[in-house]
């Protein structure tokens, strides 16, 4: 079906896909930091978009005073700032994304180099 093998090792199981070696610990440790990525950046984007109906709800002059042009503050933020909020979040969860990419990437290089090096001391 594909060029997957598993091997033991001293740490674990390995699983190798052509080139590339991962291990028990390193599949965990990608999941883990993937998890808290997205979970954080789940939460605070949860936390502003529920805080728009509930300063309605607790202060009124989110929505009844007027602050420039006829724009209420209520109406300003979901005009305009929400949306600069999203795009910004975006920006920057696609930023911390790629640096934890790099990060796993440069992992995995070494899992596989110290894999190949116990392989050529047991020849």
């Amino acid at each position: 079906m594909g060029d997957s093998t598993m091997t033991a090792a001293d740490s674990g199981v390995q699983i190798q896909h052509g080139d590339h070696i991962d291990t028990i610990e390193s599949v965990d440790l990608v999941f883990r930091a993937q998890r808290k990525l997205s979970f954080t950046y789940g939460a605070v984007f949860f936390a502003v978009t529920l805080a728009i109906p509930a300063l309605s709800v607790w202060w009124k002059s989110w929505y009844a005073v007027q602050i420039w042009g006829g724009f209420t503050a209520n109406y300003l933020f979901v005009s305009l700032l929400y949306y600069v909020f999203l795009w910004g979040m975006a920006w920057t969860y696609s930023k911390q994304a790629d640096k934890l990419d790099e990060r796993l990437g440069e992992m995995a290089d070494v899992i596989t180099a110290t894999a190949a090096a116990k392989g050529s001391e047991t020849e």
